[in-house]
């Protein structure tokens, strides 16, 4: 039986090579193979090579400064692992990298990987900004890298080409293009529900160009290789998270004012003109200020000596345009003012009983919004004096304004004497042990925080509003 069975085996094998044999195709010679294969390889026309070469000539300039930012988090036991991973680009010789807030959100270490693959562990954060997402790194190392040029994204025109480079997906070096499709698209990145329409800081650039999950932090630049924004956001649809063709990068001039900022300070404060607005549509402006404008800004309250007061603005001003750019969309007045920053100046077109005017104002400091609330550091001393650990460390409240949002609600409601000691906003949660803390996150400027707050009661945690 067993036999058998090989001799069996033995048969079907040796048939089955036989027909495999018989029905494989004849191998086809050297000599039977189509002239088009054979000949040489057909040159690119002239008219190819000039239409190609500044799309080369850029990515070639601008992508060794690319590089992949490596997110690693830290777990019980110390051993680390990734999280996540961006891009980003080294802008100065002294290692400076810009990229997004939330590329290095939440790392316990940060990496950056070169171009050539080298991977570079020597990594600072000089600072993040969550209003406008954008982060400064610095590598510390001793290894020369390469500097991308930075461009002016205020000369951007809406169908120029536009090179994105990054590494979506953690594919290093990804080259893609496309066109600006827009400019000055705001909202996407900011609070919808807050009505104040100074505190926006965004104004993005739109793209085609392919942006992926990885793209973020990474360059867009122009055809003469230098970076006009930063890749952030990607609009997905309602199914996914890629590319569909709507890609957003912020303007590299307000990366240029943020940038400036987190280095020399570790925050960002933006430029002020002192004056409250309102958002008027065409049948309010035409019925009650005898202006034709499709929408506008209308000034609600000029603060005493303020750039705004300066200038010679006043209450009821019909803001039309800022720099040129309409006010229609109201956003993108505080996007200009983050982008000219504090000392900077801007360009006001504005209506007053019908009659056009301009105002030309040189910005102020952003003052620090608290909610109504000073404070001070607490340290061991005063903490003793109030009955709390000595240990505990927060800002403790000094004084409180009457009728703020710290004390607008009895159920949530702030008392000299406390400590906070955490601060939630919409940006993340930040402990606070310090008056510095406490105003860092109050320069993030949230339209709503959850503060947890120590007394010798016990402790509470509640919410205010910035605005109602």
């Amino acid at each position: 039986m067993i036999r058998r069975g090989l001799i069996l085996l033995g048969l079907g094998c040796g048939l089955g090579l036989l027909f495999a044999t018989w029905l494989q195709p004849r191998a086809v010679q050297g000599g039977d193979a189509p002239a088009e294969l054979l000949d040489d390889p057909a040159p690119p026309t002239q008219r190819s090579v000039d239409l190609s070469r500044p799309f080369v000539e850029a990515t070639r300039k601008v992508r060794p400064t690319v590089i992949q930012v490596l997110n690693y988090i830290e777990d019980r036991r110390g051993d680390l692992h990734q999280q996540s991973s961006g891009s980003g680009f080294i802008f100065s010789k002294d290692g400076h990298v810009l990229t997004n807030r939330h590329v290095i959100l939440n790392a316990s270490r940060l990496a950056i990987k070169l171009h050539d693959g080298t991977v570079l562990a020597h990594m600072k954060v000089l600072g993040a900004d969550p209003r406008s997402d954008i982060a400064v790194l610095q590598y510390t190392g001793d290894k020369k890298l390469p500097i991308a040029e930075l461009g002016d994204s205020d000369r951007v025109e809406v169908g120029e080409w536009a090179i994105a480079i990054g590494a979506p997906f953690e594919l290093t070096s990804t080259v893609s293009a496309g066109v600006v499709s827009a400019i000055g698209r705001t909202g996407v990145l900011a609070d919808r529900r807050a009505n104040d329409f100074t505190q926006y800081s965004e104004a993005f650039i739109q793209t085609d160009a392919a942006l992926n999950p990885g793209n973020s932090g990474g360059p867009l630049i122009n055809l003469d290789g230098q970076v006009i924004g930063i890749n952030t956001a990607i609009e997905t649809g309602r199914e996914g998270r890629s590319n569909v063709g709507i890609g957003f990068a912020i303007p590299i001039n307000l990366a240029r004012t943020i940038a400036i900022a987190l280095i020399e300070r570790g925050v960002a404060k933006r430029g002020w003109m002192g004056a409250m607005v309102g958002y008027g549509n065409a049948t309010v402006l035409k019925r009650e200020f005898n202006v034709d404008l499709p929408g506008a800004l209308v000034i609600t309250k000029v603060i005493p000596n303020s750039p705004a007061e300066r200038a010679g603005l006043k209450k009821d001003d019909v803001l039309a345009k800022v720099d040129g750019r309409s006010l229609q969309d109201g956003k993108m007045l505080g996007a200009r003012l983050s982008q000219a920053g504090p000392e900077g100046t801007v360009e006001i077109e504005y209506y007053r009983e019908g009659k056009k005017g301009m105002a030309k104002l040189t910005l102020a400091e952003e003052p620090v919004d608290t909610y109504g609330m000073e404070v001070r550091s607490l340290d061991g001393a005063m903490a003793k004096e109030l009955g709390l650990p000595a240990r505990l460390r927060g800002a403790v409240v000094t004084k409180v304004e009457a009728d703020s949002p710290a004390t607008r609600h009895r159920q949530a409601r702030v008392y000299p004497g406390d400590v906070i000691y955490r601060i939630d906003t919409r940006f993340g949660r930040f402990p606070i042990q310090s008056k510095e803390d406490f105003e860092r996150v109050m320069l993030m400027h949230p339209s709503f925080i959850k503060v947890a707050v120590a007394t010798r009661g016990g402790q509470r945690e509640f919410f205010l509003k910035r605005w109602e």
